[in-house]
């Protein structure tokens, strides 16, 4: 059964029509397939971001935290000969 689709408009810079347009024809595709496409990535990314922001509220809230000294001596001891290992929480 194929996917129900929904109309959707915008308004785009000119420039940006004109690459869309230009990438359009190089890769024989429509500009819709192009939207798609870019849209599809986007929410994909924004969704991640959105995901990982919350673990990270998540774990602030469960106290699951790193103190900025232990962080700071661990970055500092990189590309040295006594690369420390990664500090663990409580640290």
């Amino acid at each position: 059964m194929a996917e129900a689709l929904k109309t959707v408009t915008a308004q785009l810079p000119v420039n940006l029509v004109a690459r869309m347009d230009d990438l359009a024809t190089k890769l024989d595709r429509s500009k819709q397939w192009i939207v798609r496409k870019a849209v599809v990535a986007y929410l994909a990314r924004a969704e991640r971001e959105r995901q990982m922001i919350q673990e990270g509220l998540d774990d602030v809230t469960a106290g699951r935290l790193l103190s900025m000294d232990a962080m700071e001596r661990w970055a500092d001891s990189l590309g040295t000969d006594h690369e420390l290992p990664l500090p663990k929480v409580g640290e």
